[in-house]
This record gives C-alpha cells, structure tokens and sequence, in this order.
C-alpha cells in the first residue's frame, strides 16, 4: 500500500510542511540549486541554495553569517547537513539529505522547532524512499 507521501505532489509536499511545521515558507531544492518545490510565498532563490550548500561543505567555525532574504542571519551548523541561523524575528533551517536541500523559514516564538520539523521531514522521505526530484510525484 502507498504511503501518504508516495500520493502526493512536490507542490503538496511542501505545503504540507509548511502547515505541519507552522512554517513561513519552504523549498526543496536539488543539490545543485534547482527549486524542486516551494510554498506559495518563498522567496529563497537558486543563488542562495548554493550559498547554504557552500556554507555546509566548507564553513568550519562556530558562527557566522549568511545573508538571505535581504537579512543577515547569524548560523551554526547543528551536525554536517544542518544549519540554523536567525535575523530579526526569523529562524532560518536548512537540511542536507542525500540528493536534496530542505529549507524553511519561521518565527522564533513557534510552538513547533523549525529545525525538528525539517529534519523529521527529511526523515520520512529517506524512509519512504522518496528522494528522487526528478518526478513530479512521488509514485
């Protein structure tokens, strides 16, 4: 039987993160910056998935910082595939997952954790087995 993931779209996957995670925006990008999918409202671009890529393969100090959506957001990586950074009353997460970038954009004072809602997120879609871009859904 089909997980529920396995029925849906790119398009109905990242909205559907943005609600579970009381998200403000959302994008999956490729490894190579490409949009996959994204929410309704986000502004993130290709130039800034390779930004976020770069920081991942080759920042090594504790903070720094990256600038994305006209904001400057101070980061430090969680592991070797996640960062999180904040700027003004944002809280910016990105995860690195085999052959996709999930990022995603909250407010600091979210029931949710940002950060656990995308690496969750990234987890089900390694365990359903969902990581190829290359479709427009996931069957």
């Amino acid at each position: 039987m089909a997980s529920m993931l396995e029925l849906m779209t790119w398009s109905e996957i990242i909205e559907n993160l943005k609600v579970e995670g009381q998200l403000k925006m959302a994008v999956i990008f490729d490894m190579g910056g490409a949009k996959i999918a994204q929410t309704s409202d986000a502004e993130l671009t290709e130039d800034d998935a390779i930004s976020v890529l770069d920081a991942l393969q080759t920042i090594n100090s504790s903070m720094y910082g990256l600038f994305l959506l006209r904001s400057k957001f101070i980061c430090f990586r969680v592991d070797g595939d996640t960062l999180i950074g904040q700027a003004d009353h944002d809280v910016f997460v990105a995860h690195r997952n085999r052959n996709l970038l999930i990022c995603a954009l909250s407010g600091p004072n979210k029931t949710t954790s940002c950060l656990g809602t995308v690496k969750n997120f990234a987890g089900r879609l390694v365990a359903e087995g969902s990581l190829d871009p290359s479709v427009p859904s996931l069957m």
